[in-house]
């Protein structure tokens, strides 16, 4: 588990190597992940993030309950690397929000698998696609209206709500 303020950020997978997403076409800009440029310039995310992995292979959401419950947090982030690998971790992560309270957020490029039976507290954003709200990369923000990425999770909860929403982000 790591954290980010109020943010407890867990990852299912690393993205080196591993991202299901980038292997089935899904991913619209893998040359530009930004989850990979960490695992490269820092060795140390890279080992967390695979031990996160065999943690989250291992565990029950009781068990991964019981463990977050060790960080004071007030919202849970999944997947600042990688995707969902198939619809059992869709359906944990369902499971996981079930057992708390408080917001839980991730973003998927897999328009394959079904959210369609995601509590209150859960909210997927579709990465070029629309689930709760639509995560769209694009190489130029000017033009554009609606929502846009203030890059800092501290300052804005735009990917926190179900809003149905296109939140543009700069690819960087």
């Amino acid at each position: 588990m790591k954290q980010d303020g109020d943010t407890a950020i867990f990852n299912m997978t690393p993205t080196t190597g591993a991202c299901v997403s980038e292997k089935m076409g899904l991913c619209s800009y893998p040359s530009k992940c930004y989850a990979r440029k960490a695992e490269r310039r820092f060795p140390n995310v890279m080992r967390h993030r695979i031990h996160q992995n065999m943690f989250w292979n291992a565990c029950s959401p009781e068990l991964f309950i019981y463990e977050l419950k060790k960080y004071s947090f007030t919202k849970l982030r999944f997947s600042e690397s990688g995707d969902f690998r198939h619809q059992e971790d869709v359906s944990k992560v369902i499971a996981i929000a079930n057992l708390l309270s408080v917001p839980v957020w991730t973003y998927t490029a897999r328009r394959d698998l079904d959210f369609s039976d995601t509590p209150d507290n859960l909210i997927v954003n579709g990465s070029g696609f629309m689930l709760d709200n639509m995560f769209q990369a694009v190489p130029d923000l000017s033009g554009l209206q609606g929502h846009f990425c203030k890059g800092n999770c501290r300052i804005c909860d735009l990917c926190l709500h179900k809003s149905g929403i296109v939140i543009y982000t700069k690819i960087h």
